[in-house]
């Protein structure tokens, strides 16, 4: 077994600490203050964001410098009310079921994904036993870095990533919420439960139009692989690392190769524009490999996802 260098371990502590971190839910919510800078300072250093008692050993943690007019909205108003329109969403005199997970980055930006595990809404692509679900993710931060959003896409289950979903289906079903100020962010908590009140009620409707983009790319079949990644890969701008340890081509066509082998999702072998999509969005999640925030993420998806309905 090859030992790690001091570059290499190194490499992998700064990935650590700068990347993405799953936490409890009770982790985002530790007490947040806004305190006026002591040292003489110009006006948009004039407050600090403390967080308090999450720095090393116990002591306060500095999280952002901000201006007078800066608007702090604290974690505990904002998460616990969105899992109490879950808690409380009844369909048919039942909760809806859903799985809540919880990540930050360095106690600054917060990401939390509610997946409707309920298999009233759970779509399954034709002919395949490959099962996607809704989602909903939320960000926010004490740096002003991650604006505050709640955004509707699909996860699968076999790779366990976020997908994104078409930008005209999004805008047409007001599928993203989006809050700048304290007011807008409490509005978005009634706007929130009327999203999910349209979807349960209109399920089969709106569900084929979310689904039908990803149909697209699971009719077309593809032969060369290797070649159609490269493609996808080179229209995206994303890197293609070739070295002694790491080949991204390998990474992607080998998922590729594993998920269309597997007997229960039922793709025989052969492979299409949607495994390759997802092969192609689990490496841009991958976190071993990638710290840039689950935004960047979303936004590369989505060109993805774009470029290949478009070119097929």
């Amino acid at each position: 077994m090859a030992v790690a260098t001091r570059r290499e371990r190194r490499a992998a502590e700064r990935r650590m600490r700068s990347g993405l971190q799953k936490c409890a839910f009770t982790d985002l919510l530790f007490n947040v203050e806004t305190v006026k800078e002591e040292l003489d300072s110009n006006t948009e250093y004039a407050y600090r964001i403390i967080g308090k008692g999450i720095g090393k050993d116990g002591t306060d943690k500095l999280l952002n410098q901000c201006s007078k007019i800066y608007q702090l909205v604290k974690n505990e108003d904002i998460f616990p009310n969105i899992i109490s329109v879950f808690e409380n969403f009844i369909v048919n005199g039942k909760k809806i079921d859903y799985t809540a997970n919880f990540y930050h980055i360095g106690n600054v930006r917060f990401y939390a994904e509610f997946i409707i595990t309920d298999k009233r809404y759970t779509y399954k692509m034709k002919g395949t036993n490959d099962e996607i679900m809704p989602v909903l993710k939320v960000q926010h931060s004490y740096n002003g870095k991650t604006k505050y959003r709640i955004i509707f896409g699909y996860y699968r289950l076999i790779c366990t990533n976020g997908l994104m979903i078409a930008v005209e289906e999004m805008k047409t079903f007001n599928l993203c919420i989006v809050g700048k100020h304290t007011e807008s962010i409490k509005k978005s908590f009634i706007r929130l439960n009327e999203m999910l009140l349209n979807f349960t009620e209109n399920a089969p409707t709106i569900t084929k139009r979310l689904t039908d983009k990803y149909e697209m790319l699971g009719g077309r079949w593809v032969a060369k692989v290797e070649d159609r990644v490269k493609e996808v890969l080179t229209a995206n701008k994303i890197a293609m690392i070739n070295t002694s340890k790491f080949n991204t081509l390998h990474y992607i066509t080998e998922r590729i190769d594993s998920e269309s082998k597997i007997a229960t999702l039922g793709y025989g072998g052969k492979v299409n524009d949607w495994l390759i999509y997802n092969a192609i969005n689990q490496y841009l999640n991958d976190n071993s490999r990638n710290v840039s925030t689950p935004e960047t993420r979303m936004e590369k998806d989505g060109k993805v996802l774009k470029y290949m309905l478009e070119n097929a």
